[in-house]
């Protein structure tokens, strides 16, 4: 029997609400929730077994961000059932908002192995290695397969913007950022190295995918239904950023701000989620690139908790309940550090309770099924 409070039998999403408590307009009487991704272990289950759908299996493409469906490969009907469930997972789970993400086909060589997740049995994980990718030199840009924005990039968007439940906003973004797909294009050591040594190559490689991801963005800006683009870009790890701030600041926010630019000039927020230690550049995407909001936040690195104190009168701080917790501590003591979080981090507003970073298929069921129970109380 299942005791939690969700799945929702009769959700009553309000994206507006979700804005403008993001904003600080608004105190709610508790906090909305957030998500950036959840993994399909996770929402197969709650789909299949305690929502009542049959589960529609994609094909996945490791080489590309994230690993995403090749529409190619796919019929309508396939994609669109897909789509669907999407659509129930996040309704019927408490949230104001769908999220989708997907990349252009930028493809680039990943690390790729069998996920050992328990009831994750026959899917891989892929991720990016060290080594150089397949842009390293000048011939290699210019031989590189860039792709093409057209109309059919952007069934997934307009299907789900078209099938919106009553209260429900659409949050998307590119998946994969400027600096995302420059590392794994060059490999993370060929960018450092050519960083020193080439840097008109790392400027034109970061120029032409930023490009691409403004051009994706003017085609999503105009869409009814969007409401925010949550845009990932992971700049550091526990430490530090993984290139210098300097450079951070030279080639990838200045395409950043344009991004969030364009969002305002619609009447739309720009949220960014980046991994790892950034405070060297949060001022910069505070006060240059102009964010409306912030994801990603671990205890070992800056504490949601402490980016409510730094941060919590200029952006939203989404998320920040640690990975870490959410997969190692049982529920009770789960409830206890969530109710904390929020306890803390809720007065003021702008705030948004979820996980600190994706929720990865190693995250117990019943301890992702806790998180969002004690955010309803």
């Amino acid at each position: 029997m299942n005791t939690y409070r969700v799945p929702l039998k009769n959700p009553k999403p309000d994206i507006q609400r979700f804005l403008k408590a993001m904003s600080g307009q608004i105190v709610p009487e508790r906090p909305p929730m957030v998500e950036y991704l959840i993994d399909d272990a996770l929402m197969k289950p709650i789909l299949v077994d305690m929502i009542g759908r049959k589960w529609v299996e994609t094909s996945d493409k490791e080489e590309f961000m994230g690993g995403q469906m090749e529409m190619t490969r796919e019929s309508r009907a396939t994609i669109d059932a897909w789509l669907d469930n999407q659509i129930a997972f996040w309704y019927h789970m408490g949230y104001d908002f769908i999220r989708v993400e997907v990349s252009l086909p930028l493809p680039a060589v990943a690390h790729v192995v069998e996920d050992t997740a328990v009831g994750n049995e026959g899917h891989n994980r892929a991720w990016q290695g060290l080594t150089n990718g397949p842009v390293t030199t000048w011939e290699e840009f210019e031989k590189y397969p860039w792709p093409t924005i057209s109309e059919r990039d952007f069934y997934i968007h307009r299907y789900i913007c078209d099938h919106l439940p009553e209260g429900m906003g659409f949050i998307s973004c590119h998946a994969g950022g400027v600096y995302e797909h420059a590392s794994r294009l060059m490999g993370y050591e060929g960018l450092c190295l050519n960083l020193l040594d080439n840097p008109e190559l790392v400027k034109a490689v970061s120029d032409k995918i930023g490009q691409l991801i403004l051009e994706y963005n003017r085609n999503l800006v105009g869409m009814d239904g969007l409401v925010a683009v949550f845009q990932g870009e992971d700049l550091g790890f526990n430490t530090q950023t993984l290139i210098s701030p300097a450079d951070i600041r030279k080639y990838y926010l200045p395409w950043h701000k344009k991004y969030a630019q364009l969002m305002h000039e619609h009447g739309k927020v720009y949220y960014f989620h980046s991994c790892g230690k950034v405070d060297a550049v949060m001022d910069d995407l505070i006060n240059d690139v102009k964010i409306d909001g912030k994801h990603s936040f671990q205890d070992n690195v800056v504490p949601i908790t402490e980016a409510k104190r730094r941060y919590g009168d200029k952006i939203c701080l989404l998320g920040g309940v640690d990975v870490d917790k959410l997969t190692r501590l049982d529920p009770p003591a789960l409830r206890k550090y969530i109710r904390g979080l929020i306890d803390t981090c809720a007065p003021g507003g702008r705030f948004a309770i979820g996980a600190g970073n994706s929720v990865p298929s190693y995250v117990p069921l019943d301890n992702y099924l806790t998180m969002l129970d004690e955010a309803l109380k």
